[in-house]
């Protein structure tokens, strides 16, 4: 409230309490002011003041970071944590841009912990085992035969040689060593650390048995017989050389013989000279034993034949009653000439200067049917003939009957016959006598 003095003005007193704008209203609406105004603002001295400040450190590895201290450590590796403080308002009032105030926050140590190192394995452990002998086959100087092998037997048995393979196989292992070379986690060593001492691993296969089988003859001699024989010579081996004793022989004869039993029947006798085969004999062992080998072959006497010949003689057919007793085409034993007999041929009409034999009487000579043909079976025939009577079927009635046909029309009667008609024809009118 403003209060009156003694002076020209009226005086307001006014001391502000905190930041902000203050609105100081003087009532004088409806007034009359017989006085100056004077405003007084009353601003309090402030003061600065030390504030708090804290410093502290973290990791996300958990055990990283020791307790915090602030005494440096003496020995190991640590983590220095420097940090800032505030300033704080002692007093509130009017503080000078001059003046300020000194915070002083002490350092923080953090050591850091030292991890754990730990290495495992490297250790050595017997493995399977396992022995093996096998050949490559004969050498014969550059190579090896793979198909001629020593055959190995695995079972004990009679007859067999024994052998046996082994072997054996050291495994070292050298020194496993540690050494952290840059400071960090781990604090670093100043030179290499053994981790695994060194060791030795010594593996002995087993002693393995192998057996040769012991090679054997199916005989010792051979006795000569007229049959091939044979001597087995078993599969295996054989220290020492072996022989097969073949008995000797006695000489042998050797005659020649030739048997031409069948020859006659289509060959004839013949000489050096004249002859179309010539069959020289082999040799024929008359006595078992041995015989000398000759350079060049031996023969008996030549024999000499010349081949028989024959030709095709075609028959003629001759007739007795009614029995024609037919001609055929025939040749004998022996080499024939190639040749060829021509094919039946038909006519209406003889051929000049030939004879014909008639078979028109005789069994052969078929008579036709009505409606049906006269069939040639395949075969050799000579020169017959048949008469038309035999070609025209049985059953007519015209034979010495002119007038049984028409005039101007004709038939055959049952000989052959052409008969000729000699029935008027019907002018349409009649005649009575």
């Amino acid at each position: 409230m403003p209060k009156a003095v003694e002076s020209t003005a009226w005086e307001i007193a006014f001391a502000p309490e905190a930041a902000g704008e203050k609105v100081i209203t003087l009532a004088t609406t409806n007034k009359f002011v017989d006085k100056d105004i004077e405003i007084t603002v009353t601003t309090a001295e402030g003061a600065l003041g030390a504030g708090s400040g804290s410093a502290e450190a973290s990791s996300d590895i958990s055990g990283l970071l020791g307790t915090a201290s602030s005494i440096q450590p003496v020995s190991g590796h640590y983590i220095k944590v420097e940090a800032d403080a505030n300033v704080a308002v002692a007093t509130s009032g009017w503080i000078d841009n001059t003046e300020d105030v000194d915070v002083s926050i002490a350092d923080v140590y953090y050591p850091i912990t030292e991890g754990a190192q730990t290495i495992t394995g490297g250790g050595l452990s017997e493995g399977a085992k396992s022995s093996a002998i096998t050949s490559d086959g004969a050498y014969d100087g550059s190579s090896y035969d793979t198909s001629d092998k020593v055959k190995f037997e695995s079972a004990e048995a009679a007859g067999v040689y024994k052998i046996h393979a082994n072997g054996s196989a050291t495994v070292n292992r050298a020194a496993v060593t540690k050494q952290v070379t840059q400071d960090g986690y781990f604090a670093a060593d100043s030179e290499a650390q053994t981790a695994v001492s060194a060791d030795s691993l010594t593996v002995t296969n087993p002693d393995a048995p192998y057996y040769i089988k012991k090679s054997t003859l199916s005989t010792n001699s051979v006795t000569p017989s007229t049959v091939a024989q044979t001597v087995t010579i078993g599969e295996g081996y054989y220290p020492s050389d072996r022989t097969v004793t073949v008995a000797a022989m006695a000489p042998g004869a050797a005659a020649s013989s030739f048997d031409n039993s069948g020859l006659s029947t289509y060959f004839n006798a013949g000489t050096s000279s004249d002859n179309d085969v010539s069959i020289t004999p082999q040799y024929s062992i008359t006595t078992s034993g041995y015989l000398a080998e000759t350079s060049t072959p031996v023969d008996g006497t030549p024999s000499y034949y010349t081949i028989k010949t024959t030709s095709v003689t075609e028959g003629t057919t001759s007739v007795s009653g009614t029995t024609a007793t037919r001609g055929t085409a025939s040749w004998g034993t022996g080499w024939i000439t190639a040749d060829n007999m021509g094919a039946a041929t038909f006519a209406n009409t003889a051929t000049s200067g030939t004879t014909y034999v008639d078979i028109s009487d005789t069994t052969d000579a078929p008579v036709l049917i009505s409606g049906d043909y006269l069939y040639i079976n395949k075969g050799y025939t000579d020169d017959l003939k048949i008469s038309l009577a035999k070609l025209v079927p049985d059953g007519s009635d015209v034979k010495g009957h002119s007038e049984y046909i028409l005039t101007g029309h004709s038939a055959y009667d049952d000989d052959g016959t052409l008969i000729a008609g000699t029935m008027p024809v019907w002018d349409g009118s009649y005649s009575i006598a």
